[in-house]
């Protein structure tokens, strides 16, 4: 049976969330202590900033102690005492094979679409497998994830256009410059959003990027990590000039670029055209310099108009993205169910081996050695063709392993121990 257990943005606030977080090295001492008290051995723990999964695979207990008992060892290993299982989401079987295939094709994700998961994914499945925590059905069921994930994202349109302010900034830069390699950037903020605008850049257009930010340890951090030039913010206003594109991100509550500032700017560029994009919350440029003739200003607003529509495209390509799912979901639960058969396949095949090699050898004594080979040939046509037969018949009967109560039947009658 394959299951699992998990929490995430959709069912949680960030400080319930961080506290069921596993990081790497807690995932085999976490598996060490759910072997222990459980005897559950298999399984991979998918750890994000958004959500913590636990997939197991087992037949030991029905569904719902199972996830209760991996639930209870996780709160043990965390050393969480307080009750959370009402933000805890459990799924099994189908339900649990359709939700992964969610979660790697990026429906489930507080982006639609959105690439991150897949490598998340494909990173917590290696470790998992490189520490032997994964069987045979966990292995196929993840690889069948990254079908899912792949072929998702490249049948439909879910990927279509940028879902972050920051993409949405320099997608507006790449609109409006048609060498975006030859210009020259200032970003002034080194936090998140700054990073993620510095990460969009190096993938498309690549410009000369200049940091600054009050505390200069941030910038410096930043500019090394993207190999960016820094500028000290006490010289911000005298070098503006300098830069065709200036991007401010900043938690600063009083504008930084003032409308003096840009004014002097342009008179020593010569009236050259200067874009200045806001995406700081307050605003961190004075609106008023919109009204200069060489100055395009954008705001937060002007991009979140662009991230909504591209997230009602993306919405647009849900109906195809799960009948996708729905089909691979499909292709799995074959394969799993006929390898329940296997145990029934191998008795069938074995009795009739030895019911055919037992009455042959009442034919030993026969002289004629040619008359021996005849008959062994026969009797192993015989019981080939028997086998072919009832492998045939077994697989109809019980819907290629699916309908378990025949099944069982079945296995009753050829004396198969589980």
């Amino acid at each position: 049976m394959i299951s699992l257990i998990g929490i995430s943005y959709k069912t949680s606030a960030v400080e319930v969330r961080e506290q069921f977080s596993l990081a790497k090295e807690d995932i085999i001492p976490y598996s060490e202590l759910l072997q222990k008290e459980t005897g559950i051995s298999d399984l991979v723990v998918l750890s994000t900033c958004n959500r913590t999964e636990i997939y197991f695979s087992q037949d030991k207990y029905g569904f719902h102690l199972a996830a209760k008992l991996v639930y209870k060892t996780l709160k043990h290993f965390k050393g969480i005492e307080q009750k959370h299982w009402h933000s805890f989401y459990s799924y099994a079987d189908e339900d649990a094979v359709k939700h992964l295939f969610e979660v790697a094709s990026g429906i489930d994700s507080m982006v639609i679409g959105e690439d991150q998961i897949i490598g998340q994914i494909k990173e917590a499945y290696m470790f998992c497998t490189e520490a032997a925590l994964t069987d045979a059905v966990l292995m196929r069921l993840f690889q069948k994830s990254f079908e899912a994930g792949k072929r998702v994202r490249t049948e439909t349109k879910i990927k279509m256009g940028t879902t972050s302010v920051s993409g949405a900034a320099v997608q507006k830069c790449i609109n409006l410059f048609e060498n975006l390699s030859s210009k020259r950037v200032l970003m002034i903020g080194a936090g998140e959003t700054g990073s993620l605008v510095l990460q969009n850049f190096h993938k498309n257009g690549n410009p000369k990027i200049t940091v600054t930010n009050r505390t200069e340890e941030k910038a410096s951090k930043l500019a090394g990590k993207h190999n960016c030039t820094i500028l000290p913010f006490e010289q911000m206003a005298s070098h503006l000039f300098l830069y065709d594109i200036v991007i401010v991100a900043t938690g600063s509550k009083n504008p930084l670029v003032t409308r003096e500032m840009v004014e002097e700017s342009l008179n020593i560029r010569k009236n050259q055209k200067q874009v200045f994009i806001d995406i700081s919350v307050p605003r961190n440029i004075e609106n008023s310099i919109e009204e200069l003739d060489a100055v395009q200003l954008f705001t937060i607003d002007d991009f979140n108009e662009i991230i909504q529509t591209n997230m009602e495209k993306r919405k647009d390509s849900l109906e195809t993205a799960h009948e996708i799912i729905s089909e691979i979901v499909d292709d799995f639960s074959e394969w799993l169910a006929s390898r329940s058969l296997k145990p029934a396949i191998q008795a069938i095949t074995y009795n009739l081996q030895k019911i055919s090699k037992e009455e042959v050898s009442g034919y030993n004594k026969v002289d004629s050695e040619e008359i021996q080979m005849a008959i062994n040939e026969f009797s192993k046509h015989l019981a080939q063709k028997y086998t072919r037969l009832f492998i045939k018949n077994l697989k109809e009967m019980t819907a290629n392993g699916k309908k378990t109560d025949t099944l069982k039947l079945v296995n009753e009658l050829f004396s198969i121990s589980e």
